[in-house]
Formats: C-alpha cells, structure tokens, sequence
C-alpha cells in the first residue's frame, strides 16, 4: 500500500502540517476541501507553505472535492473537528475502498468510536499527537513545536495489520504505533482539557499559561481535577501535571485549535474534550 495517494480530509492547521510533512516524504497527499472552498480556486493544486521555527519550506499540493474525487480511496487522514468528523466522512464515503485505512487526528473523545462503528468494513485508526501547528493563513502552517503522534486501530482484531508502518522511519514527523491507542487518548484528553479551553479564555498561546501567575494557578487547579477524574475512571495517568507543563513548554509559541477557534467566532471542540461522548 505505500504507493497509494494519500487523501486528506481537513485543511486546517493538522491537515496542513501533514500535507507538508507527506509532500517532504515524497508523496503527493490530495487535500480534500468543501466544494464552496473547492470552487474558490480556479488552479486545482495550490502552494502549501511549511515554516517551523528555523526554516520554511514550499510544497505544490492537489485539491479536490468530495464531487470531483475519480478513484478509489484506500488511504485516508481526517483533520477534521470532532464534531465534523463524521458528516465529513460520509461526503466522501461512496469513494472509500472496502479495506481503506482510515486514521483519525483530532482532539477529543467519542467521535473515533463513533467513527469506528459507522466504517465497519474499513480499519478505522487513531491518532493521538502533541505536536503543535497553526495557521498563519491559509495553507501556511506554521510548526511551532515539535512533538510526537501515536497511532493504532481502533478494532482489536486488526491491530496487526501493517496499516501506517511506513509513516515510523523516515519522516519529518515522529510517528509511532501504539496497541493501547485508547490510553493514549484519554491522556491528550486530560492533557486538552487543562490546556485548550484556558488558552480561549485568556486569548493567549501555549506557553503563555506558564505565567507564574494567575493563569499558572488555574492550570494547576485544572491538572489536579483532570487527575481526579481519571483516577475516579480508573484510567492509568502518571505524570499529568509534568506532561501538561511540557506540551505548554515544548508548543510555546502555539495557538491551540480552541483558542484559534474562538478568536475566529467559529464552534470548538471543548464538548468532546470537557464531556466525555458515547
């Protein structure tokens, strides 16, 4: 399967940074994008711009919309928000392959399940990741912290399938596989849940909630109730307030999906990370 187009649902700032990141790979990933937002573009492969804090870098990547997809689909990445996820899929589900791969990177809880049970015959993958990246406009992404991604199925019959094996060695993003996804998830979950909503409140980025000062006593309020919940759950959680502090650390210079979201009027995600979906 190493071959085939990647195709990708989403062309925000997560969508972008892994467009980019294929493209440096050598691939040539499709980004698929409304039809309103398809139609606004007369050429259909546009200059995706990849800065981080020592380089920038161009990449000429394909648009299509769910209309205008003319081949099967077998390797699919959804950028989505959580809430969007779904509907999004079924735009382009008359295209998917019977064994298409299909990996979920989005913050969250519950739409992956969900996702999960309306593909039964598609290996249906999650992604957990602290990397950093926002829009600085349209496909210009910015890395502003490099951290790391997890990936694993989501069916416990398929987890040994070779599914993004090619994604671990050679590519700018550190990639691995995970057999427990799910804890991975509940631990970006908490991790979310002290950050994202914190940086919409106070309109500010990342690393800026380590202030020492007020916005740092509201963090540390959040991690000791997150740890609580967790262990009320009986989640394995180690470390959370380090972890917390590292990805504010190691993303300073981030706005986080929920902050960006909010300084834009647009809907966040904080319903599928602050309530758990089932």
């Amino acid at each position: 399967m190493p071959n085939d187009t990647w195709y990708i649902l989403g062309a925000g700032s997560i969508g972008c940074l892994w467009a980019a990141s294929l493209c440096h790979k050598g691939a040539s990933p499709r980004l698929i994008l409304r039809e309103s937002s398809y139609q606004q573009f007369a050429r259909k492969r546009v200059p995706l711009k990849l800065s981080t804090p020592d380089q920038t870098a161009l990449f000429d990547v394909d648009i299509v919309s769910p209309e205008t997809i003319n081949s099967p689909i077998n390797r699919l990445i959804v950028c989505t928000k959580a809430q969007d996820a779904l509907a999004a899929l079924n735009s382009v589900k008359a295209h998917l392959a019977d064994n298409c791969q299909i990996l979920l990177l989005y913050n969250g809880m519950g739409s992956q399940q969900t996702v999960r049970d309306a593909m039964p015959t598609q290996t249906v993958w999650a992604g957990s990741s602290t990397d950093g990246a926002y829009l600085a406009a349209p496909f210009e992404v910015y890395h502003a912290g490099r951290g790391n991604t997890w990936i694993g199925s989501l069916r416990n019959d398929q987890r040994s399938e070779p599914g993004f094996d090619d994604l671990c060695s050679n590519f700018r993003l550190n990639v691995s596989q995970c057999d427990a996804i799910e804890q991975k998830l509940w631990e970006k979950l908490a991790i979310n849940s002290c950050i994202n909503g914190l940086t919409a409140l106070f309109n500010c980025r990342n690393g800026e909630l380590l202030d020492n000062g007020e916005k740092q006593v509201w963090l540390d309020q959040l991690i000791i109730e997150a740890s609580s919940v967790l262990a009320a759950l009986e989640i394995p959680a180690t470390s959370l307030r380090e972890k917390v502090h590292g990805v504010c650390q190691n993303t300073a210079s981030n706005l986080s999906s929920t902050c960006q979201d909010a300084r834009r009027g647009r809907a966040t995600e904080l319903s599928f990370i602050v309530t758990i979906q089932h």
